[in-house]
């Protein structure tokens, strides 16, 4: 294994939380993704499931969390998506900001965990995009961060997520070195998938104003079926689960799946004349 591969015991860096120093180049080091194309498959989704259309005076109301720095937000903007967003990294709501003022587009960005939103509005459906939720590397964190989705969902409101399966990790980041020199950045990213424990590592070093930084990214990457029961743990059932970008069935043998959830609705009536007899 190069040395390169054995990072992880870098002694040598400025060790920073995730996304820290990533935020500053992350459009560069995500310049191959079609933010555009994954806006209108969003769209689609919502036109397939009928999501806020009984709102006739308003688009949906819709709340991203792990937004990032605010790309897919943008495209959605221009589909009519009446955004609120959220991101764990306050130097990527920092890009965010200044994106959206660049386009002049509505501020509603704040930073928080998405095991802990603070809000106290209901939104038509949830958006944790790009597997952003792999980043719950327990089920206790996977389960707590989709019981506080449902805690600011509309009764039933959507939650539309997606997930890397095994078969994504092992094709392109089991193993592997890459790096990329921005000119005044330069960045390697060494990547470890441990088939044991399902763990996803992605250990960046950055090196920028003649300092050397450091972030270890973890992700979980779960079995279809262990999300499956850990969703029946929470007020959501599946509505759908999609192979990358379409409406095929998303399985095992996918790179991506992308997951439609809706919450329960309450029968508050119900409640009442229990309460009542």
């Amino acid at each position: 294994m190069s040395d390169k591969l054995n990072g992880f015991n870098d002694y040598k860096s400025i060790r920073n939380k995730p996304y820290v120093e990533l935020a500053e180049i992350y459009d560069r080091v995500m310049d191959h993704v079609d933010y555009a194309a994954w806006a209108e498959y969003i769209f689609s989704v919502f036109q397939r499931f009928e999501i806020g259309t009984s709102k006739a005076c308003h688009s949906p109301n819709v709340l991203e969390i792990a937004c990032g720095t605010g790309n897919l937000s943008v495209n959605l903007h221009k589909l009519g998506f009446s955004l609120t967003c959220t991101d764990i990294s306050p130097s990527m709501i920092a890009m965010a900001a200044h994106k959206f003022k660049k386009y002049n587009l509505p501020h509603r960005l704040f930073s928080s965990n998405m095991k802990s939103i603070p809000l106290n509005c209901l939104f038509d459906a949830v958006l944790c995009i790009y597997d952003s939720i792999n980043y719950m590397v327990t089920s206790e964190d996977f389960i707590q961060a989709v019981r506080e989705v449902a805690s600011v969902t509309e009764d039933g409101g959507f939650f539309i997520f997606d997930v890397c399966t095994e078969k994504n990790s092992e094709k392109y980041f089991s193993q592997s070195v890459m790096d990329e020199n921005f000119g005044d950045i330069q960045y390697e990213r060494v990547c470890n998938f441990n088939h044991a424990e399902r763990i996803q590592k992605n250990h960046f070093i950055i090196h920028k104003n003649g300092k050397r930084h450091a972030e270890n990214h973890y992700q979980k990457i779960f079995k279809l079926h262990e999300i499956t029961e850990m969703i029946k743990k929470t007020p959501f059932t599946i509505r759908g689960r999609f192979d990358d970008l379409t409406f095929n069935p998303g399985t095992e043998n996918s790179e991506r799946i992308h997951f439609v959830l809706q919450k329960t609705e309450i029968d508050y009536s119900a409640q009442y004349q229990r309460s009542e007899g």
